[in-house]
């Protein structure tokens, strides 16, 4: 066949109709989806019950709750800025080391964890920076899966301070300040119906001057390669620099 009537035959059949596609039938397609979301909402529904069905099986707070009490002002102190928080949460057996990858004269973390008994264990972790004119403490305590309720209501007492909870069937939140036109203190607790995942933060303003912040020696290493180790609480950058 020559080009040119191999030109003329596919012109042709590019020309001639192309057969009708047939329309979807969204009469079926349409209970589909809807079948769909309501397995969705069905699963969500069963996650709120069982959510709902696990915080009650869970052993209540007591009223007060001297946990609550406690991490409260630990993570305050924390959040202080003060000298002596290291060595105060030291002696209080939290075990807490710098992170010294992160370690500035304007910047310190600190992690460390304690056991309670009745709640499980208890991470923490805390920061301070500094600015010109001002600087921020922050504060962090969460408890993976506690054994218990943790009774955040205890916050309503709290002197000195103003806020609110709310519970949902996801479970319990609360956002509280401290009273005044300028408040410097804000604080979080909430707890998961689900797992029983607890978590407070304390975030304190602070007023001060600029200072330099003391160094802390990070944890000695465990080995002398390049990469971080899981378990390993320090880090394999070079110090050769390192602020002092």
């Amino acid at each position: 066949m020559s080009r040119l009537a191999a030109a003329t035959v596919a012109g042709l059949l590019l020309l001639a109709p192309l057969p009708a596609l047939a329309a979807p039938d969204m009469a079926q397609a349409a209970p589909a989806a809807g079948q769909g979301l309501d397995q969705t909402q069905d699963q969500s529904g069963e996650q709120n019950e069982g959510a709902a069905a696990n915080a009650a099986a869970a052993p209540a707070a007591p009223v007060p709750d001297p946990f609550l009490a406690e991490m409260v002002a630990t993570c305050r102190d924390a959040a202080s800025g003060d000298p002596g928080t290291l060595k105060k949460l030291t002696d209080a057996g939290w075990g807490p080391v710098v992170d010294g990858a992160t370690e500035t004269p304007f910047y310190q973390s600190f992690t460390g964890e304690k056991d309670y008994d009745g709640v499980g264990t208890v991470d923490i972790t805390w920061s301070l920076e500094v600015y010109p004119t001002m600087s921020e403490g922050y504060c962090s305590i969460s408890v993976e899966t506690a054994l218990r309720k943790i009774g955040i209501a205890d916050l309503k007492n709290l002197a000195g301070f103003t806020g609110q909870i709310r519970e949902t069937d996801q479970g319990i939140a609360s956002t509280w300040q401290e009273q005044g036109a300028t408040p410097t203190t804000f604080i979080q607790a909430d707890q998961h119906n689900a797992d029983l995942y607890f978590i407070l933060d304390v975030t304190r303003l602070m007023q001060k001057p600029a200072a330099d912040i003391p160094y802390v020696t990070p944890p000695p290493q465990d080995d002398q390669d390049d990469q971080d180790d899981m378990g390993d609480p320090g880090t394999d950058t070079d110090t050769t620099n390192a602020v002092n």
